[in-house]
């Protein structure tokens, strides 16, 4: 009896502590979250003192000997898991800026999973990634496996990047593994750079600086060439389409287009920039002395439209010329004689300053000169001098009108005259006649008339007169003209 009791003692003791033991094994449900175990750090079940405290007694009051239990063996531990290798293939990019996506390939080393043939799932855990999970089934032979992460999107932040391994379909369950690595290529966006503001466009302006056309001025009725020099002033843009085109009076018909367009094309022109362009031009023929006014006007595609008058003054050809000379053809020595020059004005602008003289060879009185003045066109005077021989022979002699032409050119016209200088004829005295060689009729009255010798003297006396009426006349008509050439010198 006491074996039998003894025997259900032991029993009891062993049935005890195979429930203590069970109690203190974890046990899961289906869908329960495993417990996490950062790194791979394997987890131990402490041994638990399953004895009661009560003592058995044997039959003859000794106390009975205790069975010894027998101890529970430490859990398996559970190897470690680590990463192995990784790459990160940033798109778009060599920096993986917030919004951007990388692929990442994880390689895992985990013996565990293989010798419990399980299939693994990587869950992203981490505040500055998303993406969707890898799944990956276990590589025994290589004791490896590895997650491949498609278009994880950063958002910014820690770079540091987490993820849990999740046991799936294993022959045994294990708690959920978080392993993490840094993505060195995250990176904050830099500041966007703000675009500048770009400088407002200086255009350049654009002017006739310079204008030529052959000389001082134009002669009316003749082709001349205009040359006008383009300029534009400094700016930062070019000038595109520039034209310049030519306005004359509407009410002028004194210059015109002898070829070519009034508008010309010139094209595109930087800062500070010239360009030369040329017209052909003529006016009237019948225009009066003055000037022509020409407006240039500028224009561009981008720039002000400018405008730039110009004058060219226009004269008329000059027509000034001595029309006739009157001279004496003979002359007496001693004899005074007079030079009568007539001039004429035929163009269509004044002569000013007009001055006369003469010079020549064998004049007794060289170097006249009269000034006369202004001379109107298309009006014609006359100038007189008073010639004397200084010897016997010919007078070569000319005049010569020097005056300013509407350009203010001094000019010259001339004109040569000659005169025959001859001796004054000797005139014998009747009373010196030798009286041997006196008719002897002489002296006595001619029946029925004068004598012959007082015919003589009568003759002599008339022309001796008659010379002498010719040089006062002569005279006084060089007085008249030279009063009144004077009086019309005021008002040429």
């Amino acid at each position: 009896m006491k074996q039998t009791t003894k025997k259900i003692a032991s029993l009891a003791l062993s049935f005890a502590l195979a429930l203590t033991l069970f109690a203190g094994a974890p046990v899961f449900a289906e869908g329960d979250n495993l417990p996490v175990v950062t790194g791979s750090t394997a987890r131990t079940q402490d041994p638990v003192d399953q004895t009661d405290g009560n003592v058995d007694e044997t039959d003859d009051g000794n106390p009975a000997a205790t069975a010894t239990p027998t101890p529970t063996p430490d859990p398996t531990p559970v190897p470690d898991a680590f990463i192995s290798n990784y790459s990160v293939d940033v798109k778009d990019d060599s920096l993986l800026y917030p919004g951007g996506k990388m692929n990442l390939s994880i390689t895992v080393v985990d013996e565990w999973a293989g010798t419990h043939n399980a299939q693994l799932r990587a869950r992203i855990n981490s505040s500055s990634f998303v993406g969707k999970d890898a799944v990956v089934p276990y590589d025994s032979t290589t004791n490896a496996y590895k997650f491949e992460f498609k278009d994880i999107e950063y958002l910014g932040g820690d770079n540091t990047f987490k993820f849990d391994i999740i046991t799936e379909n294993a022959s045994e369950a294990r708690a959920i593994i978080t392993l993490s690595l840094p993505i060195n290529q995250c990176a904050e966006r830099p500041e966007a750079t703000p675009t500048p503001t770009p400088a407002p466009a200086e255009v350049p302006k654009i002017m006739v600086k310079d204008f030529t056309f052959g000389g001082n001025s134009v002669e009316a009725g003749k082709e001349f060439t205009l040359e006008l020099t383009l300029f534009t002033t400094s700016g930062n843009t070019n000038l595109e389409d520039v034209m310049v085109g030519l306005t004359f009076p509407s009410d002028s018909k004194n210059v015109s287009l002898a070829s070519g367009s009034m508008n010309t094309y010139v094209g595109t022109m930087g800062p500070n920039a010239t360009r030369t362009i040329s017209y052909k031009m003529v006016t009237s023929a019948t225009m009066e002395p003055g000037s022509v006014n020409i407006t240039v006007q500028l224009t561009s595609k981008n720039g002000e439209a400018a405008s730039s008058p110009i004058s060219i003054p226009v004269t008329q050809p000059e027509r000034f010329e001595i029309t006739n000379i009157e001279a004496p053809e003979t002359m007496m020595m001693g004899e005074e004689g007079y030079l009568s020059v007539t001039f004429v004005n035929k163009g269509k602008s004044s002569i000013n300053n007009l001055t006369a003289e003469i010079q020549g060879e064998n004049l007794a009185n060289p170097g006249q000169s009269q000034f006369l003045g202004n001379v109107a066109a298309g009006t014609e005077n006359s100038v007189d001098f008073s010639v004397m021989a200084s010897a016997e022979g010919v007078i070569n002699g000319k005049v010569i009108l020097s005056y300013e032409n509407s350009k203010g050119e001094v000019a010259t016209v001339e004109k040569e005259f000659s005169c025959t200088v001859e001796a004054m004829p000797v005139i014998d005295d009747p009373g010196m006649m030798d009286p041997g060689m006196m008719d002897p009729t002489m002296g006595e009255d001619v029946e029925g008339g004068m004598p012959i010798w007082g015919w003589a003297l009568i003759v002599v006396g008339v022309g001796a007169v008659a010379a002498v009426a010719v040089v006062v006349i002569r005279k006084k008509q060089a007085a008249k003209k030279l009063a009144q050439l004077e009086d019309e010198d005021e008002d040429i």
